[in-house]
């Protein structure tokens, strides 16, 4: 039951992933930011009738800010690739957050670690610079590592995957110390203080984003995914590994990345894109086997 919650949170994201690129394609990541925030905020207001309202807030405060700061971040520098680039070329790179998930879970939740990882790390690394490899080749014959970091959306995807192998643990961290209602009413209205901030910058404000916005479809999906993915995955972190998540996640969005680009988006599918899936679904598998495994000998 577990896997399989874990595994209907994997479609839910890959499928937020295709929706989120829709909705950008016509529309400022800003816009879609709020929205997304909007509505979380809203739902999880919904769900406080049947909070405990328990919450340590000495214990929560530093994981829980620095949740919705990474949060507002990483969707931002998220939406900004998706409107330029190919998602069955950027969603693989996000296959790098299993293994950092791992890392921070061990340091942070004390979730043991195992020398496969390491190998499933290499294995997804590998995928991913062969997905590349021609991508980004330039016509002075530049080497492949050159390239592979040099690009400006492969730099900030790389950074997303950072920040998401981090927000899971920090939300499994933060779950420890109130009900999962109250701590997702918290996120996403810090989210909402800090985002003014942001628009101010841009020299926006939100009556704009709001009357510029036209609710479509797709607007809907975006509200309606935006608050599943979220309660969904923080349902599942009470029950598994984030590292097992995490390789489930980006396992089953690889895949679904090319079927989506391939038949949506009508982005090219060829041999070296399949057989790059194929490395980096290896190392997933390794961790997913990893995360089994240390489970199995905290339940003996």
């Amino acid at each position: 039951m577990v896997i399989l919650l874990s595994i209907f949170s994997a479609v839910l994201w890959s499928l937020f992933d295709v929706v989120r690129k829709k909705a950008v394609q016509n529309n400022s990541a800003l816009k879609i930011i709020f929205i997304i925030i909007l509505s979380q905020f809203v739902f999880f207001s919904c769900f406080l009738v049947i909070s405990n309202f328990q919450i340590n807030l000495s214990a929560y405060i530093f994981s829980g800010l620095t949740l919705v700061f990474l949060n507002i971040l990483s969707i931002y520098l998220f939406l900004s690739v998706l409107k330029s680039g190919k998602i069955s070329i950027y969603i693989p790179m996000l296959s790098f957050t299993p293994f950092f998930s791992a890392i921070y879970s061990k340091l942070i939740l004390n979730e043991e670690l195992a020398f496969i990882q390491y190998i499933g790390m290499f294995f997804i690394f590998l995928g991913s610079v062969t997905l590349h490899s021609s991508q980004f080749s330039s016509q002075n014959n530049s080497s492949i590592i050159y390239n592979f970091f040099s690009n400006k959306n492969l730099f900030f995807i790389l950074l997303v995957s950072l920040i998401w192998s981090l927000t899971p643990v920090l939300d499994k961290e933060c779950l420890k110390h109130t009900d999962l209602y109250l701590h997702g009413f918290l996120q996403s209205l810090g989210m909402l203080l800090i985002f003014p901030l942001i628009l101010f910058n841009k020299q926006q404000n939100i009556l704009s984003l709001i009357n510029k916005s036209h609710f479509d479809f797709i607007f809907c999906l975006v509200i309606v995914l935006g608050f599943l993915t979220t309660f969904i995955q923080l349902i599942a972190l009470q029950y598994v590994f984030v590292a097992e998540l995490e390789a489930l996640k980006r396992g089953i969005g690889i895949v679904l990345s090319l079927f989506f680009g391939y038949f949506i988006f009508k982005e090219e599918v060829n041999l070296k894109k399949i057989f790059s899936v194929i490395i980096i679904i290896c190392g997933v598998n390794f961790i997913i086997n990893f995360t089994k495994f240390t489970n199995l000998q905290i339940i003996m």
